[in-house]
Parts: structure tokens; sequence; C-alpha cells
């Protein structure tokens, strides 16, 4: 009787071992997928000679989006930190890269340069607060940026603005969310190019 409760026993111990081997096989087997953002690929404008230097940044990113792991809504108070699913690198270095470069490429000028490293330059100054960069409970690519153009001649701010994108998904894919938050950086690289055209042509 006793071998046999023995048996027993330790049938029970090879199999839940097994079983909890199993699990962790299982979860290590989910792969983690690496994403960047992309900048708008247009040849470069003919620009005026004339323009200022123009310094970018700083570029400030809203705490809960300042990490490796891609975002999504689930409601207005509600998010999912998506472990399988990150960026390839720092997410501020790459917003900075690609704003810097949709730029100067609207613009035509090498002018552009970023404000760290930069201070003292005399010209203009972009600073971006980046509010949104995720994918919203409605599945578009969401985007909301603050931003301003100051003088750093004369420490005076030139233009205030409250940009906002929503870029449908293409697929359900976050593929498709990285290529439709680079469309919203393209856009946002739109208006701040306008605004600086239109500040130094006045």
């Amino acid at each position: 009787m006793i071998k046999k409760n023995t048996t027993s026993l330790l049938f029970t111990l090879i199999a839940s071992f097994m079983l909890l081997s199993l699990s962790g096989c299982l979860k290590q087997s989910l792969p983690t997928s690496y994403y960047t953002l992309s900048n708008t690929n247009q040849p470069m404008t003919n620009g005026a000679d004339s323009l200022p230097t123009i310094l970018l940044g700083p570029v400030n990113i809203a705490s809960f989006l300042d990490q490796r792991q891609m975002v999504s809504q689930n409601s207005a108070y509600s998010l999912n930190f998506e472990e399988q699913h990150r960026w390839a690198g720092n997410l501020h270095d790459m917003l900075s890269s690609v704003l810097l470069t949709n730029i100067s490429l609207n613009l035509g000028t090498e002018k552009l340069l970023l404000f760290q490293g930069s201070q003292g330059q005399e010209g203009l100054q972009v600073i971006i607060d980046i509010l949104h960069f995720e994918r919203d409970s409605d599945d578009n690519a969401f985007l909301m940026a603050r931003w301003k153009i100051l003088s750093t001649n004369e420490n005076k701010t030139l233009h205030f603005a409250t940009s906002t994108h929503k870029t449908p998904l293409e697929k359900d894919t976050f593929e498709s969310l990285s290529k439709g938050l680079s469309q919203g950086l393209s856009k946002l690289s739109d208006e701040i190019a306008d605004r600086i055209t239109i500040l130094t042509s006045s």
C-alpha cells in the first residue's frame, strides 16, 4: 500500500514538473517584434538661403509614452503596453531624427540643427511636446503635439499651436501603426515648416 502511494505521488510530481516546464516554454516562445519610424522620403525642395539657423528641440514626450513598448488605448482611461511590440531604439531619438529630416526636406535647408549641443546659436527654436503617440480606441494612429517657435535673438515666442492628427490604420498590425504614426509626424512637420516659412518671409 505504501509502495503504491509512493508511486502515485512520484507520478504526480513528474506530471506537475512537465506541465510547469511546458508552460515556461510557451511563455518564452512568444516572439518580440521591433519597429521604427520613417521620414517622408520626399526630395529636398529648393529653399531660400536667407533662412536663419533653426534649432529643433527640446522634443519632450509624455511620460507614459517614453518607453520601449508601443502603446494602445482601450478607452480614454485605460491603456495597453504592448510587451511583444517594441520600438527598435530610443523613441525620443527616433522622433527627433524624423522631425529634423522632414522639416529640413520641406524647407529645403540644411541649417536645421538639434537644440541639444547647439545652444547659443541665433535664429529660431522649435520646441515640441508630444502628448499622444499611440493607437487610439478607434484604431487610428493618434498623434497630438503642442509646439511653439521662439526667436532666440529676442527670447520671444513667435507662434504657439496644438496639432492633432489621426491616421486610420491600413491593417490591424503594429507595422501599420508605425507607418500611421510616421505619417502623423510628416503632417506635423509640414505644419511647422509652413509656419517657419510664413514667419521668415514676413
